[in-house]
């Protein structure tokens, strides 16, 4: 982990560079640019909206902000999982061609996205001033819940880009189990929902943590987790991570013949 920490400082120039030249790719040849990553998630709530209120009659008077809050740290995992996956294969030519520490092209990924991530939260003030919501002081756990959610995408992505890399099925298999995902993590419900014997095990999916930690922050909502949960997922976040970094040394150079 250290050894990747020097090459993404001491290449941060480019690294800066990649994750600019990842979002004009993003967004060129659009009418309405960065405005994509709001109507997104803003679709998916409306969506949403007329389907458990509407249609179910859920009784939760701020049920679109709940999902938004819950749409907005899944899609930055997501993509940063997807993309980074896919980083080594999209970058192949580069590769061939000039020595660039690899790790560049995976953190570049998650750089854009946690961009576009933070770009997204504009659609959020609106929604908290309708529905007169003022955040506190428990706003500031919505930075240890984004650094700890993106430190565990990152290692996930890190170890898929190698594996992707080496077999082209991942990539695939990746969206199949990124579509499971979502409804294993709670954003279109909260942890409330979940109870009994399952509670434990459904807890230990890190991203449940600190979509519901990024909720609760915003909305001034008790947690409604234990401390002892929060900490397991702050460990096995870092832990992923550091496994993540850990394969990608030990595997990247065998992973760049295949490319």
């Amino acid at each position: 982990m250290i050894a990747l920490l020097q090459k993404l400082v001491g290449h941060q120039y480019i690294l800066r560079n990649f994750i600019a030249r990842d979002l004009k790719v993003k967004y060129r040849g659009t009418a309405l640019g960065y405005l994509w990553s709001l109507l997104e998630p803003l679709s998916l709530v409306a969506i949403y909206y007329f389907l458990f209120v509407v249609v179910m009659q859920v009784h939760d008077p701020i049920y679109p902000l709940t999902v938004v809050l819950g749409v907005l740290p899944y899609n930055l995992l997501a993509a940063i999982i997807q993309s980074g996956a896919t980083a080594l294969v999209g970058n192949a030519g580069l590769i061939r061609r000039v020595y660039i520490p690899r790790e560049v092209f995976v953190v570049s990924a998650v750089g854009s996205n946690l961009v576009v991530y933070l770009l997204s939260l504009g659609v959020v003030v609106p929604l908290l001033f309708y529905y007169r919501i003022v955040p506190g002081p428990q706003l500031l756990w919505l930075v240890p819940a984004v650094v700890l959610l993106v430190l565990f995408g990152t290692g996930v992505a890190l170890f898929l880009a190698c594996a992707n890399a080496i077999y082209r099925d991942v990539a695939y298999l990746v969206r199949v189990v990124m579509r499971i995902y979502f409804y294993a993590s709670p954003i279109i419900y909260s942890v409330d929902r979940v109870q009994g014997d399952l509670r434990e095990w459904y807890l230990l999916n890190p991203a449940a943590i600190w979509i519901s930690v990024h909720r609760s922050a915003i909305l001034e909502r008790p947690l409604g987790l234990e401390l002892r949960q929060v900490a397991v997922a702050a460990v096995v976040s870092v832990l992923v991570f550091v496994f993540g970094a850990w394969s990608f040394e030990r595997w990247e150079k065998k992973a760049v013949k295949f490319l």
